[in-house]
């Protein structure tokens, strides 16, 4: 594998989207708890921190799939598959709510 730095090519970038140990919140299975890092979505952050997903939030998955349902604090919130493609969370450590 070349080394960009002896080749004198710029190492690869990372898009900024996300953070390296965030995932797609599509990836995380039903009753898992993750953390906001980021929604990519433009148009839909706003909505979402009206709703409680704020950066940091804690959230459960509830469902998986068309609505993806998840709850924020005390709240579920069912997300189209667009708009849960585009949030993305740290697994939570443990699984106390």
């Amino acid at each position: 594998m070349p080394n960009p730095m002896i080749d004198g090519q710029a190492p690869p970038r990372h898009s900024g989207a996300t953070t390296p140990t965030s995932i797609p919140l599509l990836d995380l299975a039903p009753g898992a708890i993750g953390i906001l890092r980021e929604v990519v979505d433009q148009q839909s952050r706003a909505v979402l921190r009206s709703l409680g997903l704020t950066d940091g939030a804690r959230l459960r998955i509830c469902r998986i799939g068309d609505p993806c349902i998840i709850q924020v604090r005390s709240t579920r919130i069912g997300l189209s598959k667009q708009v849960a493609q585009s949030v993305y969370v740290a697994v939570a450590e443990g699984s106390a709510w």
